[in-house]
C-alpha cells in the first residue's frame, strides 16, 4: 500500500507560521514546547516511513539531539535575553533545523517513472548502485563527523555567548578602525594592488557555517598594503571588538591548528583604492554590524550590516573591480577564486600556523 506522505509545500508552511508565532509571541517555555512538538512530529514521521529498523533508530537519535541542542539554546540564550528581538528569530529559525536534516540525510527521492531492471541488468546495476551507494554512505559518514565537531558541546558554548553581541538590525560597531590604520592604508595606495585574503579560520563560526556551504574556506579579508598589515573585515569581533567592521591579524586568522590563508592581489588604480578607502571610512564613522541573518535570508537591514564576503563583494563592486556578477548577499568567500573566469586574481602565498608569527608584517612579495 502506498504511504500517504504529508506535502512539503505543506510542511513548510506549517512550519514558517510556527516560526512566525514564536517570534511574536513566544517566550522560552513555548519555544521549549515547539522544539518538543516538532520532535514528536519528527520521530512518528520516522516510525511509519522509515524502511529499516536502523533507519528508524538513527533518524530517532539526530532528531533526539537536534531537540536537546534547541532546549538548550532556548534556556541559555532565549530565557535571558528577555525580548531581544535576535535570540527570538534565531530561536524561530532553529526551529527548521530538524526538517532541514532530515531533507538533507533521510528523504528518499520517488520516481513514478521507474521500472524494474531486467534480469540481464541485475548484476552490472546492482554493483552500479553499490558503488554509487558506498559513495553515498562515505560521504554522509564525512559530513556527520563534520557537525558533530561543529555542534560539539565546546563549539556551541562559543557561539551561544557570542550571539548577545550581534544586532542584525542596528549599528553596534563604531570607530573600531584607528587614525594610524587608515595613515598606514593610505600610505599604500600608490602599489597597484588590493589584497584578497581568503582563510579557512577552524573558528566554532566557520565549522557551523561549513556545513551549509561545504566548503573549507568560509572567511574573507581585504588589505590595502602588501605587507598585510591593513587586513580588514566584517567578524564577530572576537569579543574584543563589537561584531561588524574590524581589523585582523594574520597570525589571529591562521592562529588555530589546521587554519590556513591564501593570499591572492587583485591589480587596481589608486583612484580605485581611494574609493575603497573613502567608503571604508564612512562605514568606521557610520557604524556597522555583522549580517548574522542575512548569512540565513540573503537580506541586510541596513546598508552597513554585512557579512565578509557580502563587504568584500561589495567595495569591489562600488569601485568597478568586481570581475564576476552574483548578488553581494548571495557572494561565498570561495566565490572569489572559483568564479575568476577571467583570471583576474593573481596568488602571492600561503599561511599556515607554522609560519604565521614570521609573515606577519613581512614583505609577501619578497
Amino acid at each position: 500500500m502506498k504511504k500517504r506522505m504529508i506535502p512539503m509545500g505543506l510542511l513548510f508552511i506549517m512550519i514558517l507560521l510556527m516560526c512566525a508565532a514564536l517570534f511574536w509571541n513566544g517566550n522560552y517555555v513555548v519555544y521549549t514546547l515547539s522544539y518538543i512538538f516538532s520532535f514528536t512530529f519528527l520521530f512518528c514521521y520516522a516510525v511509519f516511513s522509515a524502511t529499516t529498523i536502523w533507519e528508524k533508530i538513527a533518524q530517532t537519535i539526530v532528531y533526539a539531539l537536534i531537540m536537546a541542542v534547541q532546549i538548550l539554546f532556548a534556556v541559555l540564550v532565549v530565557r535571558p535575553s528577555g525580548n531581544d528581538e535576535l535570540c527570538r528569530l534565531l530561536g524561530a529559525v532553529f526551529l527548521f533545523t530538524p526538517f532541514l536534516v532530515r531533507q538533507i540525510f533521510f528523504l528518499k527521492p520517488v520516481s513514478s517513472t521507474c521500472t524494474a531492471p531486467s534480469l540481464e541488468e541485475w548484476s552490472a546495476l546492482s554493483y552500479a548502485q553499490l558503488l554509487h551507494d558506498k559513495e553515498e554512505i562515505t560521504d554522509k559518514i564525512v559530513r556527520a563527523q563534520k557537525a558533530g565537531r561543529a555542534l560539539s558541546k565546546g563549539q556551541l558554548r562559543g557561539i551561544i555567548q557570542a550571539l548577545p553581541q550581534h544586532r542584525s538590525f542596528s549599528y553596534v560597531n563604531n570607530g573600531s578602525l584607528t587614525r594610524e590604520y587608515f595613515e598606514k592604508a593610505q600610505s599604500s595606495l600608490n602599489d597597484g594592488y588590493l589584497y584578497l585574503v581568503l582563510t579557512r579560520s577552524q573558528s566554532a563560526a566557520s565549522e557551523v557555517i561549513g556545513l551549509f556551504t561545504k566548503k573549507q574556506y568560509n572567511h574573507i579579508s581585504l588589505s590595502f598594503d602588501r605587507e598585510l598589515l591593513t587586513v580588514i573585515s566584517y567578524n564577530g569581533g572576537e569579543r574584543v571588538e563589537p561584531p561588524g567592521l574590524n581589523p585582523e591579524l594574520i597570525k589571529s586568522l591562521a592562529g588555530r591548528a589546521g587554519a590556513s590563508v591564501m593570499v591572492y592581489r587583485l591589480a587596481t588604480s589608486y583612484e580605485q583604492k581611494r574609493m575603497i578607502l573613502d567608503k571604508v571610512y564612512e562605514i568606521n564613522t557610520e557604524g556597522s554590524a555583522y549580517n548574522l541573518l542575512g548569512l540565513l535570508f540573503k537580506f541586510s537591514y541596513q546598508p552597513n550590516i554585512m557579512f565578509c564576503s557580502q563587504f568584500v563583494y561589495s567595495m569591489l563592486e562600488m569601485s568597478g573591480m568586481n570581475y564576476f556578477e552574483k548578488n553581494a548577499a548571495h557572494v561565498t568567500p570561495t566565490d572569489f577564486v572559483e568564479l575568476d573566469y577571467y583570471r583576474k586574481l593573481e596568488f602571492v602565498t600561503e599561511i599556515t600556523l607554522h609560519r604565521a608569527d614570521s609573515r606577519q608584517g613581512e614583505d609577501i612579495n619578497e
